[in-house]
């Protein structure tokens, strides 16, 4: 008889234990169902991320960003978001996010192959940013990257290139083949990662937004517009993309220039 009654305890117990499991999942989904029809949630169960964005923050688990209107929605990429995004790009992501609120710029490491350009482009999608992109390579000059001299109406002209283009107008400057780059454009990319200062061609001289911003409380604009001094933009961003080495063929990165960024090993995709 004791035996019965124990066993009828346990089958209870075990019951009421399932029971509050299903009660707390069907909780969960009446959450996910109800959720603001202005926002996008996707959830993992396996590792609880939460992607949420709208028209003005993005946010991928506790990580919040407030998203700014483009002036120039053409340079922003597309169509490469998928309906659903997988737990392993959202941790991808996740990181790149708070690397970018903390200002640091980003080094993306990974076997050959577009996973790494589809990353980067992926999170300028999610946060509405402004590309510039650069495909290095060995012939690549410093006036590839900074000014190229050009005829226009007879008359010899400097043209900013991308780099200037990304930093005066605070876009995100991706550079893809980073370990292709020759040496003496090494020592450029080292001082606008480091001081976001640049010299251009043209006399002008790019500064970092604070250095601008407390000369122009003592001077006028009229006063650095003359010295030929550039604010750089506070949101400009860099994302290399580069292959490891020596595992393959290229030019290792010079220990001053690799401890500018912040580096992550973007793995290829799993099937399991």
């Amino acid at each position: 008889m004791n035996c019965k009654t124990s066993f009828d305890k346990l089958i209870t117990e075990v019951i009421k234990m399932r029971f509050g499991i299903a009660q707390r999942r069907m909780g969960v989904l009446f959450r996910i169902l109800n959720a603001p029809s202005s926002h996008t949630i996707r959830l993992n169960f396996l590792s609880f991320q939460r992607y949420c964005s709208n028209d003005s923050t993005v946010s991928i688990g506790e990580v919040k960003k407030s998203i700014k209107v483009p002036s120039n929605p053409q340079y922003v990429p597309i169509k490469y978001l998928p309906e659903e995004v997988t737990q392993e790009t959202l941790r991808h992501l996740h990181w790149m996010l708070q690397k970018d609120i903390l200002g640091q710029d980003i080094f993306l490491i990974g076997r050959p192959g577009p996973l790494r350009r589809t990353l980067a482009m992926q999170y300028l999608q999610l946060t509405k940013r402004e590309v510039e992109y650069v495909s290095l390579s060995r012939d690549t000059t410093e006036s590839d990257l900074k000014q190229r001299r050009e005829i226009k109406s007879g008359t010899s002209s400097y043209f900013d290139q991308s780099a200037v283009r990304a930093a005066t107008e605070g876009r995100v400057l991706v550079l893809e083949g980073i370990e292709k780059v020759e040496r003496n454009v090494l020592p450029l990319l080292n001082n606008l990662l480091e001081n976001r200062e640049m010299h251009l061609e043209d006399g002008r001289f790019l500064l970092p937004a604070s250095r601008y911003d407390k000369l122009l409380q003592e001077h006028s604009k009229e006063e650095l517009d003359q010295w030929k001094l550039v604010r750089v933009d506070e949101d400009f961003r860099v994302i290399a993309l580069g292959l490891p080495v020596p595992r393959y063929f290229g030019n290792p990165l010079d220990p001053p220039l690799r401890s500018r960024f912040q580096a992550r090993d973007v793995k290829e995709k799993s099937f399991k």
